[in-house]
């Protein structure tokens, strides 16, 4: 059986296949893939930001290493926090996030990687970070979808000299080759100690401690660590279901609970009213704000049979760069979904919540399935839609590519692209919906689901065209 990885970029991807190429296992080819998206897919994800990573492999349980940040603030509070409110504009709406030093948490990306690499890869860490630390120094070519998320984002960029400088001095469009240095250099430093350096913390607690009006600590970077434990479960059918231990792996499972129970071979109509219905369960669980979703997916499958998704996510950028490291911090502390009781209410090291759900999915304690989205808010309903469609028999692209439903109390989005009867769908779902918005063509907002499955025997992969995903099959030999 080949491996095969599927990811947010062409570049991001082709890191992860190198390392199947020399040996590497689905875990070492998503800690590669990510690392390389900290350059090809920079505002998306990065060392600034952080993570969720599960794996499993055919007769072992299934581990998830939770890498997201807790909320600031164990070494006190700023005098004059660093917040700033921005407007993005998505055309059709707009969007207010909160930047600044203030909006940093804790930046668990580096750590998180590492000890997935450790703990369940197989290659050695200069192996992994080679593929990633040369696309740095040559350049990564921006995708189109890269280019479109640098615009949307552009006035964040502007908030800081150093920020700009790491887009070029203005907004970059496809094709553009952007390099990062300093940020590869930093990568290196870390393959050849097997450790992170002391100066990146340093770094961090330049740009954002109290002292520069942000809320970060010495003591809250201490008390960050990545978590391995094991992920939530849900029997569906018969597979059992592996997510994210954090919230957004719940409504994930609470969505695809839902779906389970409506009847098969229900009309389009009637199709698009229960997943509408299901979408807006796991709002009901937990109500939020609507997002951009700056985060990106990688799923991996390998020789052996064993599955590797993570999800990474940078915010949308707080605007400042850690000195010396090329990496922008995220705003973690302005996402209105990520603290939706108000900003700033979070008790000093409580854990962030988070809509990150890397999802697998396994038939008598195999691996079948890997998946995962971008998207905010807008993951529950899209991991559990195409894990849906595949467990009822759809093939992977099949799911990957059907019309998406997002639902929430009085607002319900769709995408009318290939549906069938669609005038009819929007009719009923106006009868249960204040307000219906249905996008034309398959929308960037629907996030990106990029995935890897068994199929009758074989190896595929299925990346989302909504956000530029890419597929790279490689020929490595089982290992055992």
């Amino acid at each position: 059986m080949d491996a095969v990885i599927a990811a947010g970029d062409r570049s991001t991807a082709a890191a992860g296949r190198a390392t199947l190429d020399a040996g590497g296992n689905a875990v070492d080819a998503v800690v590669a893939a990510s690392f390389a998206a900290f350059f090809a897919e920079p505002l998306l994800a990065g060392a600034g930001g952080a993570g969720l990573l599960v794996a499993a492999r055919p007769g072992e349980e299934p581990v998830a290493i939770d890498f997201f940040s807790a909320a600031p603030g164990l070494g006190g509070e700023p005098e004059a926090l660093d917040f700033a409110a921005v407007e993005v504009d998505f055309g059709p709406a707009s969007q207010t996030f909160h930047v600044g030093r203030g909006s940093v948490a804790a930046p668990l990306a580096l750590p998180g990687l590492l000890e997935a690499a450790r703990h369940l890869g197989r290659l050695e860490l200069p192996r992994l970070l080679a593929p990633a630390i040369a696309l740095g120094r040559r350049g990564a070519i921006l995708s189109a979808q890269t280019a479109r998320v640098y615009r949307l984002l552009w006035s964040i960029q502007e908030r800081s000299p150093e920020a700009l400088a790491l887009a070029g001095g203005r907004p970059p469009s496809e094709g553009t080759r952007l390099t990062n240095p300093d940020l590869a250099d930093l990568l290196d430093e870390i393959a050849r100690r097997g450790a992170i350096p002391p100066r990146w913390d340093e770094a961090v607690l330049e740009c954002a401690s109290p002292a520069r009006g942000g809320r970060l600590s010495a003591e809250d970077l201490a008390a960050a660590a990545p978590r391995i434990g094991p992920p939530r479960t849900l029997a569906l059918g018969d597979w059992t279901v592996v997510t994210s231990p954090r919230l957004g792996g719940a409504l994930v499972l609470t969505i695809s609970e839902a779906l389970a129970r409506r009847p098969a071979g229900l009309d389009p109509v009637d199709d698009a009213l229960s997943l509408a219905r299901a979408s807006r369960a796991g709002h009901s669980a937990r109500g939020s704000a609507l997002g951009l979703g700056s985060t990106t997916h990688v799923s991996a499958l390998d020789a052996d049979g064993g599955v590797a998704a993570v999800t990474l996510t940078n915010g949308e950028g707080c605007g400042h760069v850690a000195p010396g490291t090329g990496a922008q911090l995220n705003n973690f502390l302005g996402e209105e979904d990520l603290n939706a009781g108000g900003f700033h209410r979070h008790a000093p090291g409580a854990p962030l919540p988070t809509m990150i759900a890397p999802t697998l999915a396994l038939r008598d304690g195999a691996p079948v399935l890997a998946l995962g989205s971008g998207g905010s808010n807008r993951i529950r309903s899209v991991v559990a839609q195409v894990l849906d469609r595949v467990s009822r028999g759809s093939s992977l692209r099949a799911a990957i590519d059907a019309p998406r439903v997002h639902a929430e109390a009085d607002d319900v989005w769709l995408e009318l692209a290939d549906r069938a009867r669609p005038d009819e769908v929007q009719r009923a779902l106006a009868t249960e919906f204040a307000r219906v918005h249905p996008f034309p063509g398959r929308a960037f907002f629907f996030g990106g689901v990029h995935a890897v499955a068994i199929e009758d025997g074989h190896s595929v992969g299925a990346a989302d065209a909504r956000r530029g995903g890419a597929v790279e099959r490689s020929v490595s030999p089982r290992r055992g």
